[in-house]
């Protein structure tokens, strides 16, 4: 089967699933072994092979082969995975109010619950939000409860729970890129208290951020089906959209970016008409999987330095703003920087790192103009 007619197939069962409908006969008439094996290879790239796995439960198309079996587990690993995630989740709000530390839940631990079933959206890890002061006592009191660090990134600490769930202690949100940053500073501005010592965003920051987000990954090589899924749920479970979010939007210089995506997610899940843009744009998504891929992020950057010599040196020598967050050193001594320089390339080329790379140069080496080309367009439409 063609890659476009498996796509299609996808968008169906997803579609089926998130609107709680039957599935299209047309749909089940293809579900050849084949292409149910391709499924679970496209769906387990995405983290949705779980939403499959249920709509061929309930369709009776699971069998005792192989491949039925991997659905049934991914299927049952996602109703594992939600009750893990809840338990944790309320393990930290738990600490948090005990330390008396305002905190803010991120993305997933907010839009679960507006699923048709909570174990649908699944997600790597927790996303908490707190005050920049707060940040080494919230730690400790973790640590003291047997939370394991890992280490302090751009805008988090990185943690893990005693049964291994990943949390992201947010000290902000900002994803390094201005427009979204001068409004995404302001976050604790559009916050209310809900209860205890738990703050919620507004509904229409909520939405920005999950947008501003999904952009930033969108430039580094895709945001994958499941941000498409959450700009549905928002619009139709949540009952808000890009619209109302309009001002914050506009000022951060994705308002255009929100409006695409938006229309995309109806096209997809509310089965608006489409045009050919919206199969390209669909098909840079599914090709990207959950957090993009090399080739689209090269193709990304290539639409702005389309020189081979000019990329590789960009790539080399990252600016100081972004050498600061992988060398913290550099915040109190800048002067560092060509040393620092050094020590990435030595990293690169002479270690672990080096086969990424190679593999990294032998890809803009043998990009196509086209790829180059059609990703321009994708990125001027989206107005990124």
């Amino acid at each position: 089967m063609e890659k476009n007619s498996l796509y299609n197939i996808f968008i169906k069962i997803l579609c089926s699933e998130l609107n709680e409908t039957e599935l299209d006969v047309s749909v089940k008439e293809q579900l050849t072994p084949e292409v149910i094996s391709a499924l679970y290879s496209l769906s387990k790239h995405h983290d949705l092979a779980h939403i499959v796995a249920s709509s061929f439960y309930k369709n009776g198309l699971l069998t005792d082969d192989e491949v039925s079996k991997n659905f049934n587990k991914q299927r049952l690993l996602s109703v594992y995975r939600n009750e893990q995630m809840k338990l944790a989740f309320s393990e930290i709000c738990e600490i948090l109010e005990s330390a008396e530390i305002k905190y803010i839940p991120l993305k997933g631990s907010v839009i679960r619950p507006y699923y048709p079933e909570e174990s649908m959206r699944t997600s790597c890890d927790i996303d908490i939000l707190i005050p920049e002061e707060n940040i080494e006592t919230a730690t400790e009191k973790l640590i003291e409860k047997g939370y394991k660090l890992r280490k302090k990134n751009f805008h988090d600490v990185s943690l893990f729970s005693p049964m291994g769930i990943h949390l992201e202690l947010h000290f902000n949100i900002l994803e390094d890129i201005d427009r979204l940053d001068s409004v995404l500073k302001n976050a604790w501005q559009y916050a209310a208290v809900t209860n205890g010592y738990r703050y919620d965003f507004s509904k229409e920051f909520f939405l920005f951020h999950m947008f501003a987000h999904m952009s930033y990954h969108f430039l580094h090589g895709g945001c994958g089906i499941r941000a498409l899924m959450d700009v549905w749920i928002m619009k139709y479970n949540m009952k808000i959209t890009y619209l109302q979010a309009e001002k914050l939007l506009k000022e951060a210089g994705i308002y255009q970016f929100a409006e695409e995506i938006s229309k995309l997610a109806d096209v997809c899940f509310s089965d608006t008409e489409k045009n050919p843009f919206y199969d390209t744009l669909l098909n840079y998504i599914i090709n990207g999987g959950v957090y993009g891929t090399p080739q689209n992020s090269i193709a990304v950057t290539k639409t702005k330095v389309n020189s081979n010599f000019l990329y590789t040196f960009k790539r080399l020598f990252l600016p100081y703003r972004k050498m600061k967050n992988k060398y913290p050193v550099l915040n109190k001594i800048p002067i560092l920087l060509p040393l620092l320089w050094l020590v990435r390339i030595l990293e690169l080329f002479f270690s672990k790192k080096t086969k990424k790379a190679l593999s990294e140069l032998k890809t803009v080496t043998n990009m196509s103009d086209e790829e180059i080309n059609a990703t321009k367009e994708i990125k001027e439409r989206l107005g990124l």
